[in-house]
């Protein structure tokens, strides 16, 4: 007994360096690359007999793709874990080295902890348990962590064209461990209009951007009020919300330019087309007598909403392999079945490649993003558990 709790001690230390290697490695999107914690990724399975490789998505920024085959004859399924390995800009404030990994009171903190190399961590370790157990299991295990998931998701375009595929796919995002089945996708819009600069004290009949602007503005108020009556019994509500307005030169000219930013949440089946249509027909609306170059709508972003049904074979078995790590820590609840808050790139898997996709990590989104990021290292251990009792129910290791 007190050999296998010294056993269970060092595995745990060996995980804790590994999150705390990726955080140090700062791959902040977009003020550096990933390539420093690629490499490190690369580097530390390779270590482990973990064949591992480079897919470049642009200088400085490649996916890293490992693969583990079973040693077990059986069904050749194929399960993706996937991650990504950007965060965003840690900035000013904090109480530690956003890149120190400090462990105080059961939390390890620092930029990306949470969202999410402790994910990518977790996965890591857990190939690295099965490897060392001889990969028993059948079928094959992909590691697949890609770049540029916070700003215009360059390793996922160049995943769609490559050849990479499985039957499943599980992202790492930070989701306290529960079962998130979907999520609402995003759309981001630019709206422009423009106007004639001048002095204020001499121009007569000001050809104004910002007074262009506001009656778009109120047509959108109205619109949201419309989008946000709509409802999904999973991922919730849709929205739209503007979000910035920028306008003008300077205090004593009249402004030739205004841009609003529009943030639009989807349900599933939203298309991109069927969205847009919507926002230009409020923009006519609310400016019936307007010429056709009154504004200008960009749409700069589109990321569809993902859902996969929770009685999906993926879903019982995350549920059972779940239920399972639970009981063997004492524990009788079950793992919740939910929705995602946040957008992620899902889609990616499910509408694009055609692959049933769950979200599951440990670290909570409320810890995304903020000052002091923190991850429950209790979680971190726990996911690799999780992780590798997936790759038991999915790959069929009896």
């Amino acid at each position: 007994m007190g050999d296998e709790q010294e056993c269970k001690k060092d595995h745990n230390k060996e995980l804790i360096a590994l999150v705390q290697g990726l955080i140090s490695r700062n791959s902040e999107n977009p003020t550096t690359t990933e390539e420093e914690v690629a490499a490190f990724v690369l580097d530390t399975l390779t270590q482990y007999g973990i064949a591992a490789e480079f897919s470049w998505a642009a200088p400085g920024r490649p996916n890293v793709v490992a693969r583990l085959s079973g040693s077990r004859p059986g069904p050749g399924r194929k399960l993706i874990l996937n991650g990504h390995l950007d965060v965003v800009p840690a900035g000013a404030g904090w109480s530690r080295d956003p890149l120190g990994g400090a462990v105080e009171d059961g939390k390890l903190y620092g930029r990306g902890s949470s969202d999410m190399k402790a994910g990518v961590a977790a996965m890591m370790y857990a190939a690295i348990t099965l490897k060392r157990a001889g990969n028993p299991f059948c079928g094959d295990l992909i590691l697949f962590f890609n770049v540029d998931e916070e700003r215009e998701n360059a390793g996922m375009k160049l995943f769609l064209a490559e050849d990479l595929t499985a039957d499943y796919a599980i992202i790492g995002e930070p989701t306290g461990l529960q079962l998130c089945v979907g999520h609402r996708g995003v759309a981001r819009y630019r709206l422009r209009t423009r106007g004639t600069p001048g002095h204020t004290a001499f121009t007569e009949q000001p050809d104004n951007a910002i007074h262009k602007m506001v009656p778009y503005i109120v047509g959108l108020a109205k619109l949201s009020v419309e989008v946000e009556g709509r409802s999904h019994p999973i991922v919730g509500r849709s929205s739209l919300t503007v979000t910035q307005i920028h306008g003008g030169d300077a205090p004593n000219m009249v402004p030739g330019w205004c841009v609003a930013e529009i943030d639009r949440r989807l349900l599933p089946g939203e298309t991109r087309a069927q969205v847009r249509t919507e926002i230009e027909r409020c923009l006519q609306e609310a400016v019936p007598d307007g010429d056709g170059d009154a504004y200008e709508l960009e749409n700069y972003l589109f990321v569809p909403a993902s859902h996969i049904d929770t009685e999906h074979p993926l879903v019982r078995a995350a549920i059972h392999a779940g239920s399972r790590v639970r009981a063997a820590a004492g524990r009788t609840d079950a793992p919740r079945v939910e929705s995602f808050a946040a957008t992620c790139e899902a889609p990616f898997f499910m509408l694009d490649k055609g692959i049933p996709t769950l979200i599951c990590g440990p670290g909570s989104l409320a810890q995304a993003h903020t000052v002091d990021e923190y991850v429950e290292v209790a979680q971190v251990v726990e996911a690799v558990q999780l992780y590798i009792a997936f790759v038991e129910e999915l790959l069929q290791a009896r």
